[in-house]
């Protein structure tokens, strides 16, 4: 059985197109999901690696903290082009975005959190931290129903014959 498609013909009458999705709503998931895989194109080809984003809908922008020699830094002062995946509890969010990598230590400050300063113990100048500042295009969006939800809707649809409800896909230009 097929739990998951993205053939836009396989059936499933509870939601046969991808909708567009409010901004807003994408913004909402994807600061509820503290880790997202960013993927960057290396010389060797793309590589992709767990971050912690800190999301900024009012500015709207995405920013990582990392260091200046990161393999993700690198990358993308010679390639902005990104990919971020989110996956929550029944949320997933992939979006492609462009990036810039700012030394801005006065941005650096502002996005200093308890946790940077775990990775960091030090501070941010001793180990040259810098900003991914990711500016999000088009974002894929699957809203679900969360994980108990969704295995209810696909037993139930196993049961009766039915396509299960897993949520809306859709998609958004943020």
């Amino acid at each position: 059985m097929t739990l998951v498609s993205d053939h836009m013909d396989t059936p499933n009458p509870s939601q046969p197109q991808p909708e567009p999705i409010p901004a807003p709503r994408v913004w909402e998931m994807i600061e509820a999901i503290d880790i997202a895989m960013l993927v960057t194109c290396s010389d060797t080809g793309l590589r992709g690696r767990p971050m912690s984003t800190i999301p900024t809908q009012d500015k709207g922008v995405i920013y990582v903290l990392t260091e200046s020699s990161s393999p993700a830094a690198r990358d993308i002062r010679v390639n902005g082009t990104v990919f971020l995946s989110y996956q929550g509890r029944g949320d997933h969010v992939a979006l492609k975005g462009e990036a810039t990598v700012s030394s801005d230590q006065g941005l650096v400050k502002d996005l200093w959190t308890p946790g940077a300063q775990v990775f960091w113990p030090n501070g941010a100048e001793a180990h040259d931290v810098v900003a991914l500042v990711i500016d999000p295009g088009h974002a894929d969006v699957w809203d679900g129903e969360g994980v108990l939800r969704g295995i209810v809707s696909i037993v139930k649809g196993a049961v009766t014959g039915s396509s299960p409800d897993l949520g809306t896909r859709g998609e958004a230009d943020l």
